[in-house]
């Protein structure tokens, strides 16, 4: 007899002891249920249980501006969504969504990956053209280069004066040049620019010129000092256009696209542990 009145009162005890819930009827209520709720668990689900509840309140933002046009009815929102629910709800809740905006960052990453493998193959198809285009330039020689100044009516101008000839079996109808001035025993040149000349009537298989090229009078090499005798120029061909204006071999592939690949590559390690999850 006694047995079973003990059983009894065990369970109503026991069904008056359930789980803790949020209760966001009033603002007051909403703060101390949280923190009730949160103090009804073991240390080890704390934690867990704050993140959640950050999840879900965040999922209830929205657009950033919009929440800070009307704070109000996002802090309505974010009270209704936690309203009635226990801690063991507000944590698989959380963990639900998490677990999809996972899913969403892996799907991205994966056509991220697609795209960045795509640039970098860009990129390195691009640097392997440079190099091939580098041995077929040799073909375009520069003979002779050297930079004087010349007086014209105003002041002392540069001129860039090269002798080119036309070892390739196309018609050239511009070239394009790097060149750098410097002297024997400095470290440092004194100018270091590009520049390009439209051949009038082409350069064709075989023809040797000599050119006089007036750079911009405000520009790099008319930085170039006067006064010394032992500055040489030395050019490089970059690139040359034949007759339809168009690249037939273009060496340019610059430190930024080389920087790229790096920064494409580093990316992509990212993205890939992105999806290793």
């Amino acid at each position: 007899m006694k047995k079973s009145i003990l059983v009894v009162i065990l369970a109503v005890l026991m069904s008056g002891c359930g789980d803790k819930k949020v209760d966001s009827s009033t603002d007051e209520k909403f703060k101390s249920s949280i923190e009730i709720v949160k103090d009804s668990l073991p240390d080890a689900k704390r934690q867990e249980f704050e993140e959640a509840v950050k999840v879900l309140a965040f999922s209830e933002v929205g657009n950033l501006f919009e929440a800070a046009a009307n704070p109000e009815g996002v802090q309505r929102k974010i009270k209704d969504k936690l309203h009635g629910k226990t801690a063991e709800e507000i944590i698989s809740e959380g963990n639900l969504i998490i677990a999809e905006r996972k899913k969403k960052e892996r799907e991205q990453a994966a056509i991220e990956i697609e795209e960045t493998k795509a640039k970098i193959a860009e990129l390195e198809s691009k640097k392997s053209e440079a190099e091939k285009a580098k041995e077929n330039l040799q073909l375009f020689k520069v003979v002779r280069s050297r930079l004087y100044f010349q007086k014209s009516l105003y002041r002392e101008e540069a001129v860039i004066e090269l002798t080119v000839k036309n070892e390739t079996p196309h018609a050239i109808s511009r070239a394009y040049f790097n060149g750098i001035l410097a002297s024997p025993g400095r470290s440092v040149p004194w100018v270091q620019d590009s520049f390009n000349y439209k051949i009038s009537g082409g350069l064709e298989p075989g023809e040797e010129v000599t050119w006089k090229l007036s750079p911009n009078m405000f520009g790099e090499w008319s930085k170039a000092p006067k006064d010394r005798n032992d500055t040489v120029l030395t050019v490089t061909v970059t690139r040359i256009d034949g007759s339809d204006e168009k690249p037939i071999y273009d060496s340019e592939f610059s430190e930024r696209d080389e920087s790229k690949i790096v920064e494409l590559n580093k990316r992509l390690v990212e993205l890939q542990k992105v999806i290793a999850g």
